[in-house]
């Protein structure tokens, strides 16, 4: 779900000329009288909006100046006002050439760490992150202002704001908690600086000369509340999230639309769909922020993902398809002049992110080829997202086999009997080549986007390899006792854009999800091996569902029987131990977390039951204990058939149809035609033909 960003400023450095003692040492010219007066000018006009002379007074210092940093930064900041904060390519320009002469060797972030280019720094992470370029503005701040305090209040403030909303931005919400802790120490302390500046003397002075009224420091408090909650919601820390929701409420000085979409998402995010869709229709829909968001686009897409979470895609699709209309409409709108649009629409478009999501729910609509063609695009920007793989992986599946149930359909089981040939007593039936076949396809290449099983492989092996190291395969070493910094480490979030990061659990989920699919993928390519190596590993992961469990075991018996290992494979098939829990979708429940259980939440839906333990989206088949009896039954069949135990075989077929009731799926057919041929009982192959393949069999005998 889409939330709101904080806007940051483009900020002016406080001087406009570097002093005569740093101009002497650095080789410039000294600061005269008359290039004091100009500086002087040219902040008092900018502080009154008045750009256009603001800009006059810097040309003039810049023709006498142009050597200095803080003159060619200052001239770019004002001529960028002046142009209604459109001319971004100058800035950009105006910003690089400032750092260049700042610098003082070949790293370009040279010079960063002098207090005196704070502002400029400051201003080119501002810069990349309208841009969208979220990590270059996250290297500034942290190369430039990890070990100096800035020499303003407020730019200290502004400077905490940007950081922490560059880690939400790339899904690091534990660091931008960090950096909210030392901002809201410094806050009640009455001063903000940077964040190695953290000494009481510094402490004490800030307190002496704060010019912060109580206005301000409430706004300050309210942004970080509502920071904080951003945090906790993504980092799925219920608990302490709906603490600071109350408080966030009570807050003064919020905008109510950035309230509403944060408590809508944290309902979305306990499973409470109908609570969140309540909050979301109560927002506003009209309007741009001054972020550059577009709040009616915002609101479709939220509401898409409500629904998706109600088991309701298709209403979720047309809302897709609503904010897919208000990003085309928010583009068009924008006003763009001979210096381009203003640098808050720059990167309006939420093209990409819209992408995934209609490609998600496209593929639960069961549209696998238009699911497809939007997740290929999309893994264009989200490459290191695992959770995109498999996704694209499942659209291959689907598209080579859509569920369970399809070799039950009429279609397959006429292909049982194909036809006959001859007549009269030389009349023959031609026996259909099976259920096993694989859709043909043209791509030569595994590397190449395609809906192909081949494709599938390679994207299933990209999403493993994004994964973390399994903890199974991980030697655990011990911890000294001095060691303390490693054994109070967290687990790290695994980014997952343009979701949120995921925590442990859910990785651990994925992964079981990956290996189930792989072994799918490579059972269906005939590469055996490779599927009973997924499937051993897919059995022992601790976070198993009984579903999960019951097709690795499935899986693990069919590749064992493709290497001839038999009696291994009747060891994982034993449907009288199945129950209830073996064809269940939601994983199994860990250890009570404390964030997640609220005591006081009365009437309500517990906070642990979130989401994502709901189950399957889609309906999995089989659905009962009976079904799934059914088809391991028939699999047990088959494993004693191949070992020409016919007996054994029949049993496990007869009591597998019975359980499966009418109508049969098409392999049941071929193997209770086999086995009857097998042993002799012609007249029972016989009966069996004319009852469900009668339009192609007259009622003379005939031989198969």
């Amino acid at each position: 779900m889409s939330k709101q960003q904080q806007q940051t400023q483009i900020q002016k450095s406080d001087s406009s000329a570097s002093n005569t003692d740093s101009a002497s040492s650095s080789g410039m010219p000294a600061v005269t009288e008359q290039h004091k007066e100009l500086a002087t000018s040219a902040t008092q006009e900018f502080e009154k909006a008045n750009y256009s002379q603001s800009v006059s007074y810097m040309a003039k210092l810049h023709r006498q100046r142009g050597v200095d940093p803080k003159v060619v930064h200052n001239y770019a900041v004002a001529a960028f006002y002046h142009s209604n904060q459109c001319a971004v390519e100058e800035l950009k320009n105006g910003l690089n050439a400032a750092c260049q002469m700042a610098k003082s060797g070949e790293d370009p972030l040279d010079g960063i760490e002098d207090v005196e280019n704070a502002v400029l720094y400051f201003n080119q992470a501002v810069l990349n992150f309208y841009l969208k370029q979220y990590r270059a503005a996250l290297g500034v701040l942290d190369r430039g202002f990890q070990y100096i305090e800035p020499p303003d209040e407020a730019l200290a403030q502004n400077v905490l704001l940007l950081w922490t909303e560059l880690h939400l931005c790339v899904g690091q919400p534990d660091k931008a908690l960090r950096v909210l802790g030392y901002l809201e120490k410094g806050t009640s302390n009455g001063k903000s600086g940077g964040q190695g500046s953290g000494t009481p003397e510094r402490g004490e002075q800030g307190k002496e000369g704060s010019s912060g009224t109580s206005e301000g420091n409430d706004a300050i408090k309210a942004k970080i509340c509502l920071f904080k909650t951003r945090c906790l919601a993504m980092m799925k820390s219920l608990k302490s999230c709906k603490r600071e929701i109350k408080t966030l409420v009570s807050s003064p000085g919020l905008a109510g639309t950035a309230v509403q979409y944060v408590r809508a998402y944290f309902e979305y995010l306990r499973g409470n769909s109908k609570k969140a869709q309540k909050i979301l229709t109560s927002a506003p829909t009209t309007g741009i922020p001054s972020a550059g968001q577009s709040l009616q686009l915002m609101f479709h897409n939220n509401m898409a993902c409500i629904h998706l979470q109600m088991r309701r895609p298709h209403t979720g699709a047309h809302h897709l398809q609503r904010a897919w209309q208000e990003n085309e409409k928010a583009m068009k709108e924008v006003k763009a002049t001979s210096k381009g649009k203003p640098i808050q629409y720059v990167a309006i478009s939420r093209h990409y992110e819209l992408l995934y999501n209609m490609g998600i729910q496209a593929l639960h609509c069961c549209k696998p080829s238009q699911a497809f063609d939007c997740l290929v695009v999309a893994s264009q920007v989200y490459q290191v997202n695992p959770r995109l793989w498999l996704r694209l992986a499942e659209c291959c599946v689907m598209h080579h086999r859509e569920s369970n149930d399809d070799d039950s359909k009429l279609e397959k089981r006429q292909q049982v009997i194909q036809g006959s040939v001859g007549s009269g007593y030389h009349r023959k039936l031609i026996v259909g080549p099976g259920t096993g076949q694989n859709k043909t396809s043209n791509n030569p290449a595994a590397a190449v986007p395609a809906l192909s099983m081949e494709f599938a492989s390679m994207c299933l092996s990209n999403a493993l390899n994004l994964l973390p190291p399994d903890p199974l395969d991980v030697e655990i070493t011990p911890v000294e006792d001095n060691d303390t910094t490693k054994a109070a480490a967290e687990p790290a979030l695994v980014p997952a854009p343009p979701a949120s990061p995921m925590r442990p659990t859910e990785v651990a989920n994925l992964r079981c999800s990956i290996l189930a699919a792989s072994a799918y993928v490579a059972l269906c390519l005939n590469d055996f091996r490779v599927a009973l190596k997924h499937a051993q590993n897919l059995l022992r992961q601790p976070r198993l569902s009984g579903a999960q469990r019951y097709v690795g075991n499935m899986y693990m018996a069919e590749a064992l029987v493709a290497t001839e290992r038999i009696a291994d494979a009747i060891g994982h098939l034993n449907p009288d131990a199945l129950t209830a829990a073996d064809v269940s979708t939601v994983p199994p429940e860990g250890k009570a977390d404390p964030e997640k259980i609220d005591k006081n939440d009365k009437g309500e839906r517990d906070a642990s039951d979130s989401a994502e333990d709901k189950g399957a989206l889609v309906a999995w088949i089989p659905r009962d204990v009976q079904k799934a009896k059914a088809f391991m039954q028939h699999n047990l069949a088959v494993c004693h058939a191949t070992r020409t135990e016919y007996d054994k075989a029949n049993k496990f077929l007869t009591e597998g149809s019975q359980n499966n009731g009418t109508p049969l799926p098409a392999q049941m057919y071929y193997l209770k035609l086999y086995l009857d041929l097998m042993e002799g009982r012609r007249q029972v192959a016989q009966a069996v033909i004319k009852d469900h393949f009668g339009h192609v069999t007259p009622n003379r005998p005939q031989s198969l």
